[in-house]
């Protein structure tokens, strides 16, 4: 199915006024209403475990005590095709709390159908069967399970949140990991109430609409014992309001499974969806209360926060080696930053969390010898200060954690820290100490993720891209007999981007990389492996393998030879014929071979593939190829891959995936070998 790519960022920040059709009031589904009729003909993707036939969510603000609350409720339906799609019977919803306040699961109410004896037959949920577990501080997570579900069962479910946190307007997700016939979200909120939306789709929505209609409310405040305390009943005061609101309608019919590709971020940057932040508040004759703030407040309150700010304010341990640092690279400012980042990462590692914040002080993280990616990067940023350097924290969002919204001052979109280090003459470096085998010119890949804000007298974003390439390069120098047997050397370079990992395998153990290849190359014998580079990170990581390839048990007259088909990358990561998101790279990627191979005695070439050059628009990407006869009985082999940039459209893909998929097909050409008669 061929659909549109669409890309909307729409700021709801006050009345919106590009409707006036009027918002259907009938719901698109009512629970316990299930009839054989509404049951799709054929699934819409027989690969499926399952399917969602209908999935509806509203959200309206509406009086409650002393104040507003919010109101979601959501009805939800789908068909069971097989075992593995049984999973989706189960339900977890997430509920907040905070300050003694908690949202509350109410109405919760489900049916699971079965056909039995050619009649649906319909089993209630017993709502007695809810778990809840703790998934964070602030966070608790309720789950229930429709009952007795097999193939082909239908299952249904309703339930409503109460919330006390109007600022937390429910967000809605319209795409799921199966298809999703129908999914519809309305939202009602009063004017005096004011949300930034941000609503992503690389699907059209079938509707998207806004009307104003008139809205009325009620809520009640409690009035004083006159003892100081407070009651409630019927002598509480009850204000009676009226206004406008402003609703909204999405739909999104007939949303393929969202299926996980290679170069994505995090699925949340790609999934259909629609989330909400409050604004302000504005009653009548009242001023404004602004609620989200902007990057400047927010950059402010972080540097006075006792775990970020605070932290970087105190000396800590390493402070008099910083100031020993700095009379020892007193005149090359790089150098003397690479030094303090040596020196953090001496003293504390990495225990693979993600955070901001240091919960820990300076003293403490020495001890412990390892910390967060906040605590270990905060402790940085300090120390560079403490060697003399203009360095300041810059705030950034994981490849994993998803992209920034810099219209949407939150901090919550951050989830990682590292240092910025200015230089004369307007140049900058970006440090991060969690990582001790890439260069320290370098960040790690996961925090290539489009722009991070940095946080100094003046706040600015800075992109998070690199000139560094992830480049593997192959060459080998191979003899072959006349039973087609190929035997020789292969030594491969991983630079740039690919040395980490690389570099990470072979400290693992003496024949890390080795098994790693093998396992990647099977019809290879390698009889030997050496590394070489393993601590020179500004250098390649080198690995010299002696192997061999089998050929026929008798010689044979004619060769049919393919020494890059058993060299490759193998199958294209770009499988399918079309792509809704866009390839996204954390850095460019070059695969190059170079092959030499010598010919047996007595034969010739009789047939070499033609040389290729294939380029992508606007310097894309680039693929070439060639092989020359060197001499009588050596020929040479080159082949080079380059994808150039780091965002593909998705109207890019078709060019790239052919460029890959000719690249892979001209590398797969035989070399035609014959024996000549004496």
């Amino acid at each position: 199915m061929k659909v549109a790519t669409l890309w909307s960022c729409a700021l709801l920040s006050g009345l919106l006024l590009n409707s006036t059709r009027s918002i259907a009031q009938d719901i698109p589904i009512h629970l316990g209403s299930f009839s054989a009729k509404e049951l799709p003909s054929a699934p819409a993707d027989t690969t499926a475990p399952a399917e969602v036939l209908c999935d509806f969510g509203q959200s309206k603000i509406e009086g409650g005590m002393d104040g507003f609350v919010v109101r979601f409720d959501r009805i939800t339906r789908v068909h069971i095709l097989r075992r593995t799609g049984y999973e989706w019977a189960t339900v977890k919803v997430p509920l907040y709390h905070r300050d003694g306040q908690q949202e509350k699961l109410q109405q919760l109410k489900g049916f699971t159908y079965n056909l039995v004896g050619g009649e649906w037959k319909k089993e209630p949920l017993k709502t007695d069967a809810v778990f809840s577990r703790k998934l964070t501080a602030n966070v608790d997570e309720y789950a229930f399970t429709l009952p007795n579900v097999r193939e082909g069962s239908v299952i249904e479910f309703s339930y409503a949140i109460l919330s006390n946190f109007v600022f937390n307007l429910q967000d809605w997700q319209f795409q799921q990991e199966i298809p999703v016939r129908w999914s519809e979200y309305r939202t009602t909120v009063p004017s005096f109430f004011r949300y930034k939306e941000i609503s992503r789709s690389y699907l059209p929505f079938a509707v998207n609409e806004t009307t104003t209609p008139f809205y009325r409310t009620s809520y009640r405040s409690k009035t004083s014992d006159g003892h100081g305390g407070y009651s409630a009943g019927a002598s509480d005061k009850v204000y009676n309001i009226s206004t406008q609101a402003v609703a909204r309608r999405w739909v999104l019919k007939d949303a393929p499974a969202f299926r996980e590709e290679p170069f994505l971020t995090t699925p949340r940057d790609y999934l259909s969806r629609v989330d909400f932040e409050l604004e302000r508040i504005q009653f009548p004759d009242q001023e404004p209360q602004f609620v989200v703030g902007t990057w400047e407040q927010i950059e402010k309150n972080l540097l006075k926060d006792e775990e970020f700010g605070g932290f970087l304010e105190r000396a800590t341990p390493l402070t008099s080696g910083a100031a020993a640092l700095s009379t020892l690279h007193a005149n090359d400012l790089p150098a003397r930053a690479d030094a303090v980042r040596t020196l953090v990462m001496q003293a504390v590692g990495y225990n693979g969390t993600n955070t901001l914040y240091a919960e820990h002080s300076a003293k403490k993280l020495l001890e412990l010898r390892h910390g967060t990616a906040g605590e270990v990067n905060l402790l940085l940023v300090r120390t560079l200060r403490d060697a003399g350097l203009t360095a300041n924290p810059l705030l950034l969002s994981t490849r994993a954690h998803g992209r920034i919204q810099t219209d949407l001052p939150v901090v919550s979109q951050f989830n990682y820290v590292v240092a910025h280090v200015a230089l004369p003459d307007g140049k900058e470096l970006l440090l991060d100490a969690t990582e001790p085998l890439l260069p320290f010119t370098l960040l790690p890949e996961h925090c290539l993720n489009n722009q991070g804000r940095l946080l100094s007298t003046t706040g600015r974003w800075v992109p998070l891209t690199t000139t560094q390439t992830h480049l593997v390069y192959t060459a080998a120098d191979f003899t072959l007999d006349a039973r087609s047997t190929i035997s020789g050397t292969i030594r491969q370079e991983y630079a740039g981007y690919a040395a980490p990992s690389a570099r990470s395998t072979a400290r693992e153990s003496e024949h890390a990389l080795r098994k790693q290849w093998q396992s990647t190359h099977p019809d290879w014998t390698v009889e030997r492996a050496d590394v070489a580079g393993t601590n020179e990170l500004g250098k390649p990581l080198v690995v010299t393998f002696t192997t061999r390839l089998a050929g026929a048990e008798e010689a044979v007259a004619t060769m049919y030879v393919r020494p890059l088909q058993h060299l490759g990358p193998g199958a294209s990561p770009f499988r399918h014929d079309e792509r809704l998101f866009p390839v996204d790279l954390p850095s460019s990627r070059r695969l190059e071979y170079s092959v030499k191979l010598h010919l047996p005695t007595g034969y010739s070439a009789t047939s070499l593939p033609t040389s290729a050059l294939l380029n992508l628009p606007n310097d894309g990407g680039r693929f070439l190829y060639s092989v020359s006869q060197l001499s009588p009985e050596t020929l040479q082999i080159t082949a080079r891959l380059a994808l150039n940039k780091t965002q593909y459209s998705p109207n890019e893909y078709v060019a790239l995936r052919e460029l890959y998929a000719r690249a892979l097909a001209k590398m797969d050409e035989p070399l035609v070998l014959t024996k000549q008669a004496k």
